[in-house]
């Protein structure tokens, strides 16, 4: 693994979290801080898994800055709406000079820097140009273009990735992300494609938060009343009882609850 693309790892660790979210319509809220906190926990273990493909002063670094981010999402938040509108942008303009600085430590290169802070989403194109079967690098590029609003070229850059690896292919994470992708790319629907990315998540995993999220929301969209309530439900069991989202999920499986009750049986 090139030390861009490592770098690109932790660059990407803050935006990812409001992408592993999903929906920016769809109980944005409900999940947040679990999920982002289980993301950052995935990143720590894939690092973990392939430390050796790195230096020692580079993996502390990226080591360090995850644990950090870590630590940061752990805390509960006062107002999990307040800043939900542009602080990814802001987090990784935060990120910028501080890994940018860890470059220079790390390898004393100016011009590191400046390739760094000047964009990795263009050093992940030239990565996948140049290595289209590194499955790794095609979904830190797909993620980045999530965080740009650039859904359609995410989506086909997740395809990428779950054609180029069956690792990747059986990470229900990718395929809850490439769902969202899909979603986001036909107008924020989740019906036809992004529903069986959603359906091929929770086959590799019945309680992964996001597919989970993700099919409560599909299910709800298609007035499917009684599966909204039981993802959710599923979803809802999953989180800790002191967690600040249980509130907001909790009035969602109350809501699917109601409507469930009132809608006509299945013929």
């Amino acid at each position: 693994m090139t030390l861009f693309v490592a770098l690109a790892v932790v660059m990407t660790a803050g935006a990812m979290a409001v992408v592993l979210v999903g929906s920016r319509a769809r109980l944005r809220n409900v999940s947040r801080s679990e999920v982002n906190v289980e993301a950052l926990r995935q990143q720590v273990r894939e690092l973990e898994s392939e430390r050796g493909a790195f230096a020692r002063a580079d993996y502390e670094a990226l080591r360090d800055e995850l644990q950090r981010r870590l630590l940061n999402e752990s805390q509960p938040a006062e107002d999990p709406s307040a800043s939900r509108t542009r602080w990814p942008l802001l987090a990784t303009a935060a990120l910028v000079p501080l890994l940018a600085a860890a470059v220079y430590g790390v390898v004393g290169s100016p011009q590191a820097m400046q390739n760094l802070a000047a964009s990795p989403l263009a050093q992940l194109e030239a990565r996948v140009s140049s290595a289209p079967n590194d499955a790794r690098a095609w979904v830190l590029l797909a993620r980045l273009r999530m965080e740009a609003d650039q859904f359609e070229p995410a989506a086909g850059a997740y395809a990428k990735a779950l054609d180029a690896s069956r690792k990747v292919a059986a990470d229900p994470q990718v395929w809850a992300e490439y769902a969202d992708a899909l979603g986001m790319s036909q107008g924020g629907t989740l019906a036809g494609r992004p529903r069986a990315a959603i359906d091929r998540a929770l086959a590799l995993d019945p309680r992964h938060p996001k597919a989970l999220e993700l099919a409560g929301s599909a299910a709800y969209e298609a007035r499917d009343f009684r599966a909204a309530h039981a993802h959710w439900s599923a979803l809802l069991a999953l989180m800790p009882a002191d967690s600040p989202q249980r509130a907001p999920l909790a009035a969602a499986v109350a809501k699917a609850q109601r409507l469930a009750q009132l809608s006509l049986p299945a013929s």
